[in-house]
C-alpha cells in the first residue's frame, strides 16, 4: 500500500497503469481464493444462468466465518461493559451477519436483479431490529422513484455486480484515479493514527466522535481501518471503488479528512500525516 500511496502521488499515465492493475488485482484475489472466475461468470435471465449463478455465489460463502460482531458492534458491547456512553447506533449492529453476506454474495456475483430489492429489505430487517424507521423511509424513496419510472437498484454501483465494481476502476481517468487512491491512503493512515491515540489515551472521547458521522458506517466499518498486507489492499481499492462511483461519498470523505485532521491536531495528538 505505501507503494500505491507513491504511485498516486506521481499522478503520470504509468503509475496510474501500475494503480489500476494493483488495484484490480487486489479485488479479483478474494473471488480468485474462492474458485470464482468472474470472468467465466454466465449472464442473462435463463434459468441455467441464474442457478449457475447461484452456486457461485454459495462458492463464495464456503467455510467463510461469520463474526458475532463487526468493529462497531466490538466497540459497543466494550463501551457498554466499561459504562461508555457511546453516539446511538445507524446502522445494522453487524455488517458481516449472514444474512447481510449471503445476498451480498448473490449481488457481487450476478448484481442487484438477482437479489431484488424487497428481499434485501427483509435481511436488513431481520438483522436489525431497531432499523424499522430507516427501511421504510428506504422503501418510500424507492417507491416514489419507481412511480417516477425510475429503478434505483440499476443505479447502485453493484447493479451488474463485481463485474460493475471492477469497469469503475479499468474505466476511470488516470488523474481521477489517482486523486481517489490519495485521498483514500491518507484517510486510512490518518485513521490508523486516530486509533492509536484513541488506543493510548486513557479518556476514549476521539472514538465517539468519529462513531457520530455518517462516514462511520459508510467507510470505516467496511474498510477504513487497513491492516497489513492483502486485507488492507482490498480494504483500499473497495474505498476507491466507492469514491469513484458512490454520488458524493468522495466529498463526505474529504469533509471526514479534515474533521480526522482537526483531531490529530488537538492538543496532545500525535503528528498530522
Amino acid at each position: 500500500m505505501c507503494a500505491w500511496a507513491f504511485w498516486a502521488i506521481d499522478d503520470t499515465r504509468e503509475t496510474a497503469t501500475l494503480l489500476r492493475e494493483a488495484l484490480l488485482a487486489a479485488m479479483r484475489r478474494p473471488l480468485e481464493r474462492a474458485g470464482v472466475d468472474v470472468d467465466q461468470v454466465p449472464e442473462g435471465d435463463s434459468d441455467e444462468a441464474f442457478d449457475a449463478r447461484e452456486e457461485l455465489a454459495n462458492q463464495l460463502m464456503r467455510n467463510r466465518r461469520s463474526p458475532r460482531r463487526d468493529l462497531d458492534g466490538a466497540l459497543r458491547a466494550g463501551a457498554a461493559e466499561a459504562g461508555v456512553t457511546l453516539p446511538p447506533a445507524q446502522f445494522v449492529p453487524n455488517i458481516f451477519h449472514r444474512a447481510l453476506t449471503e445476498p451480498g454474495a448473490r449481488m457481487m456475483v450476478g448484481g442487484a436483479a438477482d437479489v431484488g430489492f424487497e428481499a434485501l429489505m427483509e435481511s436488513w430487517e431481520a438483522t436489525w431490529p431497531g432499523g424499522n424507521e430507516m427501511i421504510e423511509r428506504i422503501r418510500t424513496a424507492h417507491r416514489e422513484a419507481a412511480l417516477a419510472g425510475v429503478d434505483l437498484m440499476a443505479q447502485s454501483p453493484m447493479a451488474i455486480g463485481f463485474i460493475g465494481l471492477m469497469q469503475a476502476v479499468e474505466h476511470a481517468d488516470d488523474r481521477l484515479l489517482c486523486a481517489a487512491v490519495r485521498a483514500c491512503t491518507r484517510a486510512s493512515s490518518t485513521l490508523g493514527m486516530l486509533w492509536i491515540q484513541a488506543m493510548q489515551n486513557p479518556e476514549p472521547e476521539i472514538v465517539p466522535e468519529l462513531m457520530n458521522d455518517v462516514m462511520w458506517d459508510q467507510w470505516v466499518r467496511v474498510g477504513g481501518l487497513a491492516p497489513g498486507g492483502a486485507g488492507g489492499e482490498a480494504a483500499i481499492a473497495i474505498s476507491t471503488v466507492q469514491y469513484l462511483v458512490v454520488p458524493g461519498w468522495a466529498d463526505d470523505l474529504n469533509r471526514y479528512q479534515t474533521f480526522m485532521d482537526s483531531l490529530l491536531d488537538a492538543p496532545g495528538a500525535c503528528p498530522s500525516p
